[in-house]
């Protein structure tokens, strides 16, 4: 029975420690980007950076003296502090002059999200592979590089960063006052508009992504390899849609039309997967997919800063964000069940669900809102 109950276990294990990561990450993006508003965006981004660099130290004490409680800390305070990436949107948005300029700044920042697709499991396989680095690859040394990472972008950051955002807007630092800051969010109508069509838009992207490793591995018998090129390809055409095609299209066509056109487009492209007999036709697909939510996520991310004040952007962006962990640890949890009960094919098609449903709710909701509605021809 010892045997049958080892890998019980250790899935509840690994599901604790996964499950911390997420719920503090969505207290956390929330928090801190709201708090953004109110201390600056680079207090904010250095809180998170030092919070992560905090994270990946614990982490590595914790495998190396084989103390799960330090890793599931650990895990707890880089999730309460990966919000980095909403306040850098914030900023982002602070420095733009015009609606064009923001739909082109919030593609620069999914640029930097996409290196970071592509060479975060990168830093994961190879530095905990020891058939590629022989005895100098361990457990521990991913979170070493992460941490160190960190550090790196902390200094440029600290030393070479500077507000744009002059007036800050006072706040209560209670932590408890995220409960507050959602329900204020869900509240409001112009946010709820974006979100209906944004969650089910996520939970689209993410159940392609979070499963198509392991799709590729059991269809074609690609290992950590195939899986490598998958998430490169992808954040390939991420990197290339959001720094080129998004400030093209934003000017041309509504944010209506383009996210019912990129998620349909995105659906089609899932169904040409699972069809697909070819493993080196499977992964070319990924390049589309990337391109096409390159356009998406930075077009839905300017739909939430259009719908808060200018002074209220990290918390808009902070809201997104606090979405999208609960779409990941839903798709993340179900996802699995799926797979069990189903078949590996079925998180593709809830995928493929959620993007009609995201389909419905920007046809629904955004057609009365002359911001997300209304096609510039220009």
């Amino acid at each position: 029975m010892q045997g049958t109950n080892a890998p019980s276990n250790g899935a509840i294990l690994y599901g604790i420690a996964i499950g911390t990561f997420f719920l503090t990450w969505f207290f956390g993006s929330l928090y801190i980007s709201k708090l953004s508003d109110s201390i600056g965006r680079k207090s904010g981004i250095l809180i998170c950076l030092f919070g992560a660099i905090a994270g990946y130290a614990i982490a590595t004490a914790g495998i190396i003296s084989r103390n799960y409680a330090l890793l599931v800390i650990s895990r707890a305070i880089t999730g309460f502090t990966a919000g980095a990436q909403p306040i850098a949107a914030a900023a982002m948005i602070d420095l733009a002059k015009n609606e064009r300029e923001s739909a082109r700044n919030l593609g620069l920042v999914t640029v930097g999200m996409s290196f970071g697709l592509v060479i975060g499991p990168i830093i994961g396989g190879l530095f905990s592979d020891k058939n590629l680095l022989g005895n100098f690859a361990s457990p521990q040394l991913p979170f070493v590089m992460g941490g160190l990472l960190c550090l790196a972008g902390l200094l440029p950051v600290f030393f070479g960063f500077k507000d744009i955002k002059r007036e800050l807007i006072p706040m209560d630092i209670n932590p408890f006052l995220v409960f507050k800051l959602l329900t204020d969010a869900l509240n409001r109508q112009s946010i709820q508009r974006v979100a209906t069509a944004y969650f089910p838009y996520m939970l689209c992207i993410l159940g392609l992504y979070f499963f198509v490793s392991a799709n590729l591995s059991t269809r074609f018998g690609y290992g950590a390899i195939g899986s490598s090129v998958a998430m490169f390809l992808m954040g390939i055409g991420l990197a290339a849609s959001s720094s080129v095609l998004v400030e093209l299209i934003n000017v041309r066509f509504s944010k209506r039309t383009i996210m019912f056109s990129c998620t349909a487009l995105f659906c089609i492209c899932i169904a040409i997967f699972l069809l697909i007999t070819s493993g080196p036709l499977a992964l070319a697909i990924m390049l589309p997919v990337g391109i096409l939510h390159g356009i998406g996520y930075p077009t839905v991310l300017t739909g939430f800063s259009e719908s808060v004040d200018k002074d209220e952007q990290g918390w808009g962006m902070g809201f997104a964000t606090s979405l999208f962990t609960i779409g990941a640890a839903l798709v993340s949890f179900f996802g699995g069940q799926l797979i069990a009960s189903v078949g590996p094919q079925a998180p593709f098609f809830f995928a493929i669900a959620c993007g009609g449903i995201a389909m419905v709710a920007v046809l629904m909701q955004w057609k009365d809102v002359p911001a997300l509605s209304n096609d510039a021809m220009t």
